[in-house]
């Protein structure tokens, strides 16, 4: 009997605590790795994970380089038009990151948005369509990846950046030099999904049911 084929996950490995890939050995690890791990071994299943990047993510779902794509995903009207969505996995919200003991400058939408601050996001997801929506007197700054806007903070080259509370709270979690400077009050409310190809209709419905009885019991 031939074994069951890999559920091919793709995956950013950019955003923590949600998924993250080692620069060194490959690997990926977070909480939504282990969930879709978990996952994969109750379909008798092995994941293996591809990477993409959040500008290529749909594209790549709808080129078959994997069957879902998983990693701190918003749900938004796009991502429903071309892929399969999972039901809410978790809600979270934007808040604005800054560097710590800065809090009190950026509080507000009014704080950030004038003229002589600096916004920073990664080119591609919700962060950057959040911040060009928002922002009209603010400096914009677009970088590729995800990991560069904290160094952007750290290194004083920017002044905020906009993301989800679940990656702020870990940022500050981790002593990073980060915070969050809204946490209380976000800025929006956003469910975060997983996304399976357009013609995985029944992954998409067998997750759904696994979701219900492991991960929300």
């Amino acid at each position: 009997m031939n074994a069951p084929s890999p559920l091919r996950v793709g995956t950013t490995g950019d955003y923590r605590p949600l998924t993250w890939r080692d620069p060194d050995t490959g690997r990926f690890s977070g909480r939504d790795i282990g969930m879709v791990s978990a996952f994969a071994a109750a379909q008798g299943r092995k994941p293996a994970f591809i990477a993409t990047t959040w500008a290529a993510m749909l594209d790549d779902l709808a080129a078959g380089r994997f069957e879902m794509a998983v990693g701190g995903i918003s749900r938004t009207p796009d991502r429903a038009e071309a892929a399969l969505l999972s039901d809410t996995i978790e809600t979270t919200g934007k808040v604005a990151v800054v560097r710590r003991g800065e809090q009190e400058r950026y509080r507000t939408m009014e704080d950030i948005d004038r003229e002589g601050v600096r916004v920073v996001e990664n080119r591609g997801g919700t962060n950057e369509r959040f911040g060009l929506e928002r922002i009209r007197h603010a400096e914009m700054i677009i970088v590729p990846d995800n990991h560069e806007p904290f160094d952007f903070l750290r290194g004083k080259k920017a002044d905020v950046m906009f993301t989800d509370s679940v990656e702020a709270d870990y940022l500050e979690r981790q002593k990073s030099g980060l915070c969050a400077a809204n946490t209380s009050a976000p800025f929006t409310h956003v469910d975060k999904v997983f996304l399976f190809g357009k013609d995985q209709r029944v992954l998409q419905q067998d997750f759904n049911r696994w979701l219900v009885t492991h991960h929300r019991a």
